[in-house]
C-alpha cells in the first residue's frame, strides 16, 4: 500500500532525470555526481539525493570503487536511443498539464468530464493544434508507446493478404511502418489531421517508406477514403465517447469495401477484479479527453451500431489486442 501512496514521487522523479538527459549522458560509461552535476547544470548535493533514489529503485547503479552512477537495464529505456525507450513518454507524462489534469481527477469522477478542458478551456486536441510544441511532444509520445506495441501487433495478426492498407489518425506513421517493413510487397496510408501532415511525410522518408506511403490530410470525422484493403484505428477509439465512436465507425464502413477489413488495435479491458494496465489508461482517457477503454462486449455492441462485426479479437503481448471487424 506505502508503494502505491508514494507511487507518483518515483515517476516525478523518472521524469526529471528524462528532462535533465541523465540517462543520456551516461550513456556507456558510468558517471560521478560531480560530473552529471557539472553537464546538467544541477546542484551536486541534491542531485546526489536523486540518484539515490533511482538507485534504490533498480534504474541507476552505483560502483562503489569509482563512486560513478550507470544504467541498470532498467535505466536504459531513458536513454532516447535505446530500443523501448521510454524518455518521450516520461516527457509527456510529466508535462505539467499532465500533472495538472490528474491533480483534478475529483473533478472527472464528479462530472463525467475531461479535466484538462476545464484547465485549458479548450478540448485536447484543439489545443494540441494551436501549440506546436506540445502537440510535437504528444506525437513523439504516441510514436514511442506505438515503439513498444507494434512489433507485438504485427506478429499477432496476418497482415500478409492485404495489399493496401490506411491507418486513420496514425500520427507519424509509426505502427504502420512496422507493418510495411515486415511486408515489403503492401502500399499504405496514412491519414491525419493537417497540422501533423508534414511530421509524417518527413518521418516515412526517413525510414526508407515515402515511395510506398501515401499520407492524407484529412478529419476522418468528415469522410475517409475508400479502395484499402485494410483500415486500422489504433488507439483511436478510446480517445471519444461512444456517439463519436459510431460516428468514425460510421464513416469507416462507408469507405470499406465488400471485402475491406477494420483492425482496432487497443486494449481489452478483462474486467472487474483484474489487474490489468487497462484499467489505468481508461482513467487516464476520462481525465484527458473525457473517452475510455472497453471490454469485449462493449466494442462488439459499439461496432454493430455501425453496421460491422467482430469477426475475433487476438490478444498481443503487449497491453493492446487486434480486434478484427468486418460489415455486417
Amino acid at each position: 500500500m506505502s508503494q502505491m501512496v508514494y507511487g507518483f514521487w518515483v515517476s516525478r522523479a523518472l521524469h526529471v532525470m528524462a528532462e535533465l538527459g541523465i540517462a543520456d549522458i551516461i550513456g556507456d560509461v558510468p558517471k560521478t555526481v560531480e560530473e552529471l552535476a557539472k553537464a546538467t547544470g544541477a546542484h551536486a548535493p541534491a542531485l546526489r539525493r536523486l540518484l539515490r533514489l533511482l538507485s534504490g529503485v533498480g534504474v541507476l547503479v552505483k560502483d562503489e570503487q569509482t563512486q560513478g552512477f550507470g544504467l541498470t537495464e532498467l535505466g536504459m529505456m531513458v536513454r532516447k536511443d535505446s530500443p523501448g525507450s521510454v524518455y518521450w513518454l516520461l516527457m509527456s507524462q510529466g508535462h505539467h498539464l499532465s500533472w495538472k489534469a490528474w491533480g483534478e481527477l475529483k473533478f472527472s469522477v464528479q462530472s463525467g468530464q475531461p479535466t484538462l478542458e476545464k484547465i485549458m478551456g479548450d478540448s485536447f486536441f484543439g489545443y494540441l493544434s494551436k501549440h506546436p510544441e506540445e502537440g510535437a511532444l504528444f506525437n513523439e509520445s504516441m510514436a514511442a508507446y506505438q515503439n513498444l506495441n507494434a512489433p507485438a501487433v504485427v506478429a499477432a495478426y496476418d497482415f500478409s493478404k492485404a495489399r493496401s492498407v490506411m491507418d486513420l489518425g496514425g500520427g507519424t506513421g509509426t505502427l504502420l511502418a512496422h507493418i510495411l517493413q515486415a511486408h515489403p510487397g503492401m502500399k499504405g496510408a496514412l491519414f491525419e489531421l493537417p497540422h501533423v501532415h508534414d511530421g509524417a511525410v518527413a518521418r516515412m522518408a526517413e525510414l526508407g517508406l515515402g515511395s510506398r506511403t501515401k499520407v492524407v490530410a484529412g478529419d476522418f470525422f468528415e469522410t475517409i477514403p475508400s479502395g484499402h484493403d485494410l483500415y486500422i484505428l489504433s488507439q483511436i477509439l478510446h480517445d471519444w465517447d461512444d456517439e463519436r465512436c459510431v460516428q468514425l465507425l460510421t464513416n469507416v464502413r462507408a469507405a470499406m469495401g465488400p471485402d475491406s477489413k477494420l483492425l482496432i488495435v487497443e486494449t481489452v479491458l478483462p474486467g472487474d477484479n483484474q489487474p490489468h494496465f487497462g484499467n489505468l489508461y481508461d482513467v487516464a482517457m476520462m481525465v484527458l479527453v473525457g473517452g475510455r477503454e472497453r471490454t469485449g462486449p462493449e466494442y462488439t455492441a459499439l461496432v454493430e451500431k455501425a453496421g460491422l462485426r467482430v469477426n475475433r479479437v487476438s490478444p498481443t503481448t503487449m497491453p493492446p489486442s487486434v480486434v478484427e471487424v468486418v460489415p455486417a
